[in-house]
């Protein structure tokens, strides 16, 4: 019995890390973005950043695309992280995952006048 159910949960964790929702950069005309993609229990749940709704395309796959600017006024979770929420309106229930950010996309910049690199 315990093989069957390793052999079970085997197969259902890629399933599962495949329906994981991501993060990555994109180019959108002179900018960059971030998009959010990943799939939810159904078309009519809202995805929520904070107190943020998105506009999100697709149906229980879905995706969203914000510019960097917009996103960087999102709350970030610790270890550059968003939480994304998942709310049903008709249950009144919010299920929350935790996506991790591409390094560096909502840190700040810092512009450097000069930069003295010595030996020792």
């Amino acid at each position: 019995m315990a093989v069957g159910l390793s052999c079970a949960l085997t197969i259902i964790a890629p399933a599962q890390a495949e329906r994981q929702t991501r993060a990555r950069l994109v180019s959108c005309g002179e900018n960059s973005c971030l998009r959010l993609s990943g799939y939810r229990t159904r078309a009519d749940m809202v995805v929520r950043i904070g107190e943020h709704d998105l506009t999100v395309e697709g149906d229980r796959a879905w995706q969203a695309t914000v510019p960097l600017d917009v996103a960087r006024a999102w709350p970030i979770a610790g270890n550059y992280a968003l939480r994304v929420a998942f709310v049903d309106p008709d249950a009144g229930t919010e299920r929350v995952e935790t996506v991790m950010l591409p390094p560096g996309s909502l840190g700040s910049r810092t512009e450097i006048a000069s930069l003295i690199v010595s030996a020792r």
